[in-house]
């Protein structure tokens, strides 16, 4: 269903960048500083949080940018024995109290994601409970489970052919996570389709770029 894998903070400072990039001691309180009605899916990555976010992959010496991009090479490509593809841009997600990170449950392949890639999903704050992301076991069985994860791991799991997706957060605090998407290289085909939000489209150079298989 998912794995859970833990890696080192010390080496990949990804919540001390972020609370530096919106100038806050603690993520879990985002909360307190701006309001915003409950997202829908076409809403659900339009908070000033996100603008900053995204704003970072603009700037050549964006410090997030380019420990992402060491993440990927250093620690996730350890975890593919071929060579893949990742996510250029990785999505950033809030999931406020009283609220939801993602508008609705869905399979990424709803979407004209391939049902090659493989989904990492990044906390930056505690993500348990009704602030976690839930998820079925098999294909059509929607009995969702939410895994329990800390700053320091990573989950991997099946988004483009299982059902996922956020309840709302009765928890006292925001949830702060990035995902992206990798898929083995032998299984890309080029195409004209193009993502439902930021409408990139699905090529090497665009969604997509190259990670070189590391040697093990």
């Amino acid at each position: 269903m998912y794995d859970i894998i833990p890696y080192n903070v010390q080496n990949f400072g990804f919540q001390a960048i972020l609370e530096g990039l919106f100038d806050v001691p603690d993520l879990t309180k985002l909360h307190e500083i701006v309001e915003y009605d409950l997202f829908k899916r076409e809403n659900d990555q339009s908070t000033i949080w996100h603008k900053k976010y995204y704003a970072t992959f603009e700037d050549p010496a964006s410090e997030f940018v380019s420990t992402y991009t060491r993440f990927i090479h250093e620690f996730i490509a350890t975890l593919h024995d071929e060579e893949m593809i990742y996510q250029t841009r990785p999505t950033f997600r809030t999931h406020f109290p009283k609220n939801v990170g993602v508008g609705e449950f869905h399979r990424d392949r709803d979407y004209d994601h391939s049902v090659h890639e493989i989904n990492y999903l990044l906390p930056l704050t505690e993500m348990y409970d009704t602030n976690g992301i839930w998820i079925e076991s098999e294909e059509g069985k929607e009995d969702y489970q939410a895994p329990s994860l800390s700053y320091g791991e990573v989950l991997r799991f099946d988004g483009a052919n299982l059902k996922h997706g956020n309840k709302t957060n009765e928890t006292p605090i925001t949830r702060v996570s990035f995902d992206f998407r990798v898929k083995p290289v032998s299984k890309h085909e080029p195409t004209d389709k193009t993502t439902v939000n930021t409408d990139f489209k699905f090529d090497i150079g665009g969604y997509w770029s190259q990670l070189q298989h590391a040697v093990r």
